[in-house]
């Protein structure tokens, strides 16, 4: 019995923090690549070369590497204590997000930290500092802080231009075309205008069948659509579907009920997609 149902198929990658792995699946949802990576990986992103960048926190040093298939290291940047968030950006470089040192950074091929911007934080809980920054198209960063309950909007030098205010547990964020940013938290997938109001939202009162335990890595479509990861960790294993897409109505129109595979699927990459918004 196949594990994909919906009218659409997509292949893809992503992490699994519950035997610290990663996977690819086929369209058809068979597992056609898994490498043990023995720490927690919270982002990942398939490189144009078929490398993978993905950012880790564990027993070892924290931060973020490019493996290639046979689990090469190829790239390495080492931190201390959680990195949650890694992105690549096109000039080349990785943006960072290290939580304890509340800052983010880019980082050159080389390792060396080129760009450093710090990160607004004056709770006590370090591990609620932030989950996965992003860089916008006009150069400013959004930042996903859980332990404010907010996202925040940065510059270059660190300067918060805009707060916007979240539901609880926030993890996923995108800014959209318009403006607009899509978050994942806890309860859902939220979208809020440049205003920072509520305009869209999906919970599990819309989507019962998913059964939404907490919503994290996220991907923008280019058709509009949205695929999100239901992280099925904290004791709720097997408790939902990890991972389906969602169109503006609401519906669920592609699903892949991995959850015997991938106990705690944290995040992923569509990989069928010629541009990759997440």
């Amino acid at each position: 019995m196949s594990i994909i149902t919906g009218s659409k198929k997509h292949s893809f990658v992503c992490t699994d923090t519950g035997p610290q792995k990663l996977f690819e699946f086929d369209e058809n949802g068979n597992v056609i690549w898994e490498l043990s990576i023995g720490c927690y990986a919270f982002d990942i992103w398939r490189m144009p070369d078929d490398k993978f960048l993905f950012c880790h926190y564990g027993s070892e040093p924290s931060g973020v590497k490019i493996i290639d298939r046979e689990g090469q290291v190829l790239f390495s940047y080492c931190t201390q204590h959680e990195v949650f968030g890694c992105q690549p950006i096109e000039n080349g470089n990785i943006l960072v997000g290290e939580l304890r040192q509340k800052r983010l950074v880019e980082v050159d091929s080389t390792a060396k930290i080129v760009r450093e911007i710090p990160v607004f934080y004056d709770r006590e809980d370090m591990h609620e500092v932030m989950r996965t920054p992003r860089k916008c198209r006009n150069g400013e960063y959004l930042v996903a802080q859980p332990g404010l309950c907010m996202i925040i909007r940065y510059n270059e030098k660190g300067d918060i231009l805009r707060r916007y205010q979240t539901h609880p547990d926030s993890f996923g964020v995108i800014e959209r075309e318009n403006g607009n940013i899509l978050y994942t938290c806890k309860s859902g997938l939220y979208e809020l205008d440049t205003e920072g109001n509520e305009v869209w939202a999906v919970t599990n009162a819309d989507i019962p069948q998913m059964n939404i335990k907490w919503l994290l890595g996220m991907q923008l479509l280019t058709d509009g659509n949205v695929v999100v990861c239901n992280w099925l960790g904290h004791g709720c294993e097997k408790q939902g579907c990890p991972l389906f897409e969602i169109n503006r109505k609401k519906e669920v129109v592609w699903a892949c009920h991995c959850e015997e595979i991938t106990s705690n699927m944290a995040n992923f990459q569509i990989t069928d997609e010629t541009t990759c918004i997440k």
